[in-house]
């Protein structure tokens, strides 16, 4: 096998073969481990304890115990003696066997695996936590259109210090306030250039569909992550823009002001912000310096960019500052546009723009509706179910409408298999992602405590999605198998140990919910035979126990096999193709 120089870890477990031998092995012999240690501490005698299943390759004995190496590395088991009353047992081990054990003995042997699930996903955790885990920081990329945010003054390039006084670092922890302040007043506390100021906005209320399917109300602010590059569209042939020499494609990395020091404008609410500050004060040549079929280029103009007689609202104005909105109108008066919504070749494809479109056609209508922005057009996008709708474009400074055929490409959510339509085509100004930040325990007690704080969260959600799975909320098509591991398993491989360690601690705290369930066989349901026995203060007879084991198997073999149905129906096609060798 070869190894890509400097990933060979990486190389080695991105085959799916290896990946969940890794995984599904260690997450099934950690299992049998808390049972096997929880027995043992409980003085209840252990006949075999084995890793892998199969034939066995290696075993010996250490006094009551054999302890094997079989030949498939798919986790493990643990046998006690004296499983059931009728069940003989060698000289030595009376009144060590597991029937024997008092009620809280049992509860505990067989609770302990899927607590060690749980355990071992804190341990995963904890270890990414020690190593780092970046997250998209609380830094605003755009500001919506007539969002909240923008009426607020919020501009790109600010910093969310603090939520209702309370700090953030991370853009989840936007999110997730702001989803659940749907109508609801709120403080933000921002930097920008140095000082920190605080606005006051209202999120609306919108309704949209959660990872579950499920239609819910939520808060939304209006704003975005990733920083929208400087690279511009000219709108019209009488513009500032046009005359000044900008053309569409142009990316504006400076902005000088008679001879001044330049302006770095990384970002287009940079540019915006800069342009609106020469529109007021700029007397004498304006030169921009651009990036342009990756050259350097200065050009200049000598005219003013922009009328000196703004008015501006005085509704939600910080001091010193005006709404990010009338900045946005005055790069439109410049005849400046960002670039979102214009079709460009996709450099990382080397490949030219899929007609009907053609590079620099910029999009301003989806099936006869106008939209908001970037944003605007995804929701109307994700909203259409045909493969074909007409698309309204500028190009050459004029409209016209375009027949296009959409991608199309199957997605399994949580309501199903669910076919899902895009555009093809790819934007001029693609948000870049801003620089992490990184979350990291030095202390292996904080590292752990996150670890164990990590899993707990992991635990609400998915009860949640299991509580939903059951009740019928979410369709049994949502259901996993061994398929799906693996699959998981190589993918994240690919992605790098941390990406995989984090699917290993996904996937324990499932598996190790998964068998506290109320069915025969699984731990959960010989948990609930226990407790029936401590009720009835008698053990059941061999008949209800064996008719209690043959419902848990139909039930466990069931289960698998819905997984496994569920598995091929979303994954034959790319197991076809890769048998088959891509054709």
């Amino acid at each position: 096998m070869a190894f890509v120089r400097g990933k060979p870890l990486e190389s080695f477990l991105s085959h799916p073969v290896i990946a969940v031998v890794i995984l599904l092995g260690a997450l099934v012999f950690f299992h049998e481990l808390g049972h096997f240690v929880a027995g043992r501490a409980c003085g209840i005698a252990v006949e075999v304890f084995s890793i892998g299943f199969g034939t066995t390759i290696l075993k010996f004995r250490k006094g009551l115990t054999e302890y094997r190496l079989s030949a498939i590395p798919l986790g493990g088991y643990v046998k006690f003696y004296g499983a059931t009353p009728a069940e003989p047992v060698p000289a030595g081990v009376e009144g060590r066997e597991f029937f024997r054990a008092n009620y809280w003995r049992r509860m505990l042997t067989i609770a302990a695996g899927p607590g060690a699930n749980f355990l071992l996903a804190a341990i995963a955790f904890a270890v990414l936590g020690g190593a780092g885990i970046p997250h998209p920081p609380a830094v605003i990329g755009d500001v919506l259109p007539g969002g909240a945010a923008e009426q607020a003054g919020v501009f790109p390039g600010d910093k969310i210090v603090a939520i209702d006084s309370i700090p953030v670092t991370r853009w989840r922890e936007i999110e997730a306030t702001v989803s659940k302040s749907a109508g609801r007043q709120m403080s933000w506390d921002i930097e920008r250039t140095g000082r920190r100021i605080q606005v006051i906005l209202k999120p609306a209320t919108v309704e949209v569909e959660n990872v579950l399917g499920r239609k819910v109300q939520i808060g939304r602010a209006g704003v975005a992550l990733g920083i929208v590059p400087s690279r511009v569209g000219i709108l019209s042939p009488d513009s500032w823009a046009n005359r000044a020499g900008l053309r569409t494609g142009d990316e504006i990395r400076a902005v000088s002001c008679a001879g001044a020091a330049p302006r770095s404008t990384p970002g287009f609410g940079v540019l915006a912000v800069t342009m609106w500050e020469l529109s007021q004060s700029c007397r004498g040549v304006i030169e921009l310096t651009i990036i342009r079929d990756g050259k350097e280029q200065k050009i200049s103009d000598s005219s003013s960019p922009g009328s000196r007689d703004i008015k501006v609202p005085s509704d939600g104005v910080l001091p010193g500052a005006v709404p990010f909105g009338v900045i946005r109108n005055i790069m439109l008066r410049l005849g400046i546009d960002d670039g979102q919504l214009i079709v460009w070749p996709d450099p990382s494809e080397k490949t030219p723009v899929s007609p009907p479109f053609q590079a620099g056609d910029r999009i301003v209508k989806f099936n006869g509706k106008s939209f908001d922005g970037i944003f605007g057009l995804r929701d109307l996008v994700i909203d259409n179910q045909k493969p074909e709708v007409s698309v309204t474009v500028v190009r050459d400074f004029q409209e016209i409408d375009l027949n296009v055929r959409l991608k199309a490409f199957d997605s399994q959510q949580a309501k199903g298999r669910v076919t899902v339509y895009t555009l093809p085509a790819f934007f001029l100004a693609q948000p870049g992602e801003p620089a992490p930040v990184i979350e990291k325990y030095s202390n292996p007690l904080s590292a752990l405590r996150y670890g164990f704080e990590e899993t707990g969260r992991q635990m609400v959600m998915i009860t949640g999605a299991l509580f939903h799975l059951v009740s019928g909320e979410i369709p049994v098509k949502a259901l996993g198998g061994p398929i799906m591991i693996a699959k998981v398993a190589g993918d994240s491989a690919k992605l790098g140990w941390q990406a995989f360690l984090t699917s290993l601690a996904m996937i324990s705290v499932n598996l190790g919910l998964v068998n506290l369930f109320p069915i025969p066989v699984l731990d959960g349901g010989q948990m609930i035979l226990f407790s029936v026995e401590g009720i009835l203060r008698r053990p059941l007879s061999e008949r209800a126990m064996e008719a209690f084991h043959k419902l848990g198997f139909i039930c466990v073999m069931a289960l698998v096999l819905l997984a496994t149905y569920n598995d091929l129906s979303r994954f034959w096609k790319s197991m076809l193709t890769s048998i088959l060798g891509g054709q």
